[in-house]
């Protein structure tokens, strides 16, 4: 089980998402699809299913990078953290979000943003979970890294 998956399900079981933190990596240092959701009967399995949906929603920015010249090792990408504020109604629908901690680079605090515009309409609270509103702070990590390696082209043969 992944690093990933493991904070997931520990912070499922502690009743995230208030207070939880999500790790994103770029697409192509993600291994497997996230686990199939379980039903939604109470507080937790729903703060989990918020947390899947935005996990899966969200994804590492596309950065300006430097232009690398062939053989050299492209630099890595940066890690960030951006702290969201939503309000979710009862329908599960996204009434308002804000980033109320910047990662200090527009391009990230967009991406959180964006991940839970990709992931509404969010599951509806189960019924035993009271009130209309929902009022969440999310934590999103983004970790960076080295870049992925192309190797160099191979030179097609000559003719003789």
């Amino acid at each position: 089980m992944s690093a990933f998956r493991r904070l997931a399900l520990i912070l499922a079981l502690l009743g995230a998402p208030q207070g939880a933190l999500l790790a994103v990596s770029p697409a192509w240092a993600q291994s497997k699809p996230a686990p199939a959701a379980a039903p939604i009967t109470d507080a937790k399995s729903w703060h989990a299913a918020l947390l899947r949906q935005v996990g899966a929603n969200t994804l590492f920015p596309n950065l300006p990078q430097p232009p690398v010249k062939e053989g050299e090792t492209p630099p890595p990408l940066p890690s960030a953290q951006v702290t969201v504020q939503f309000v979710l109604d009862r329908n599960g629908q996204v009434l308002s979000a804000t980033v109320v901690q910047g990662s200090g680079k527009s391009e990230f605090d967009q991406a959180a943003l964006d991940a839970l515009k990709r992931a509404a309409p969010f599951p509806k609270p189960p019924a035993n979970v009271s009130g209309e509103t929902f009022p969440l702070r999310l934590p999103i990590q983004f970790r960076g890294g080295p870049q992925p390696q192309n190797p160099p082209k191979a030179k097609p043969p000559r003719p003789n």
